[in-house]
């Protein structure tokens, strides 16, 4: 039974649940409601970039023994790079009324589509991790200045359980609440966010050199920082595109309006914020130390006091938009939860990656290495979904795309038992290509130096997987 006859017959509006939480999952979305806009998609992003987890990239950057300018320069060229392979995926979601990963069932079949919705929900749960731990230790960095609250594991585990509590609420309630928020955060945050430098404007040096090189040559580490955190930045948000476009409606909004709006809310998300991070490193007195903590200890007083709702509600912004994308990747995998059911249990789930990650020796390294192994998944999936976009000219059947979420068979993204086993082999392929040539500082592929240094595994992986997918016969299978 779809979302909208389940409504119906308890005698509430389509795509409301009780207590006005939103009723959809990876349903399609009915035209009637798809009332968004481009500069909705604009506000979503950049309001959820706003918090301390977007700003510490731009830290990573100066750990890996770059400039200011350096760092600054590998993240936006990176982010570029990462938007042209997002181009598709932007698309798709206003195209076919669901979310990414339902819709590349047209290309990896209405089973295989699952690949996508792995893929996405591991990436939103490490996302979630990351911003909790930086919004609550910084939190509790502030509110152990300002008041003497102890940073003892209680103190930790009350504010990673409020920060966590507070966005699953929002997730919840689903996509309105999301859009009314972020808007209100972006005015909020961003304000905040154009205070730092000013915070530490004696001390900040733009002509910051750098350090010794994370990998030992300058172009070698340059590179990695750009696929590290500006390629695989973009990319990692690749099957999470579609939760905000499936509300935009194609003939209304088309391309050619959709994208330039959506990109640049994209490159302003991602390089922004931490272009300031970048900068404001600089200041600290040891610009290795941990992001929030420096941030939070040597801030002027004026600006501690209003860093602590900056860690708290940027937190929430970027957490609860990533807990609603992994709790509808979640309702995808388990079709027999609902979303509402998904988005408590991936929070649940969350707050103990948050206390692992605690465990780690190094995080930055460690926060960079899983980004890093999270683009080699997705790097591939993207390029595939991609050809599939272009080959279909961007034409899908929207019904036949929610086969495996009514529980039925057939229809003409059946392929092989749901499977479309040309671009599933593709995929694999690609993503082994990449782990395979892996550059991070934890690790290294044994093929990492194939290109003399020089991080290629995003460009290998995708190489790989789109040459396969084409030359492979069931590859070739019509979309249109």
């Amino acid at each position: 039974m779809g979302a909208d006859t389940r409504a119906r017959a308890e005698g509430r509006q389509p795509g409301i649940g009780r207590g006005g939480i939103e009723g959809y999952g990876v349903d399609r979305i009915p035209d009637t409601e798809r009332t968004s806009t481009p500069t909705t998609f604009f506000v979503i992003f950049v309001g959820t970039s706003v918090g301390l987890g977007a700003v510490a990239f731009g830290w990573v950057g100066i750990t890996f023994g770059l400039g200011v300018w350096d760092t600054i320069s590998a993240i936006a060229v990176g982010t570029l790079v990462g938007q042209i392979l997002l181009i598709p995926l932007i698309l798709i979601g206003s195209r076919t009324a669901t979310n990414n990963a339902t819709a590349s069932g047209a290309v990896f079949g209405v089973r295989g589509r699952l690949v996508g919705s792995g893929v996405g929900l591991a990436t939103c749960l490490v996302a979630v991790a990351l911003t909790v731990w930086t919004s609550g230790s910084a939190g509790l960095a502030v509110a152990g200045r300002l008041f003497g609250v102890p940073d003892t594991p209680a103190a930790q585990g009350a504010v990673y359980a409020l920060v966590t509590a507070a966005s699953v609420a929002v997730a919840i309630w689903g996509y309105r609440w999301l859009v009314r928020s972020t808007a209100v955060l972006a005015t909020i945050g961003g304000l905040l966010l154009i205070l730092m430098p000013f915070a530490f404007g004696g001390s900040i040096d733009l002509g910051y050199p750098g350090g010794e090189y994370l990998l030992g040559t300058y172009w070698a580490t340059w590179l990695s920082l750009a696929a590290t955190v500006g390629v695989s930045g973009a990319l990692v948000v690749c099957t999470i595109l579609g939760d905000w476009t499936r509300y935009i409606r194609a003939d209304r909004h088309p391309a050619r309006t959709l994208v330039p709006i959506a990109s640049a809310g994209l490159f302003i998300g991602f390089v922004v914020p931490a272009a300031i991070g970048a900068v404001v490193a600089t200041a600290f007195a040891d610009p290795f130390a941990p992001f929030t903590v420096s941030l939070a200890l040597e801030s002027p007083a004026w600006y501690a006091v209003v860093l602590l709702p900056l860690a708290v509600l940027g937190g929430v912004g970027l957490t609860a938009s990533s807990l609603y994308s992994a709790g509808l990747d979640l309702d995808a995998l388990v079709v027999r939860i609902t979303r509402a059911q998904a988005t408590v249990i991936i929070g649940v789930i969350a707050v103990i990656l948050v206390y692992l990650g605690l465990l780690a020796p190094n995080v930055s390294e460690s926060i960079a290495a899983g980004l890093l192994v999270l683009a080699e998944l997705s790097a591939p999936w993207a390029v595939i979904v991609g050809i599939g976009f272009l080959r279909a000219r961007g034409r899908f059947d929207a019904d036949d795309l929610q086969v495996f979420n009514r529980g039925e068979t057939g229809g003409r993204y059946w392929y092989t038992a749901g499977w479309n086993w040309a671009a599933v082999f593709a995929w694999v392929a690609g993503s082994v290509v990449g782990l395979l040539t892996i550059q991070t500082a934890l690790f290294t592929g044994p093929l990492a130096g194939i290109a003399a240094g020089i991080d290629v595994s995003l460009l290998a992986g995708a190489a790989v997987a789109a040459l396969l997918y084409l030359l492979l016969p069931a590859g070739r299978t019509a979309q249109a």
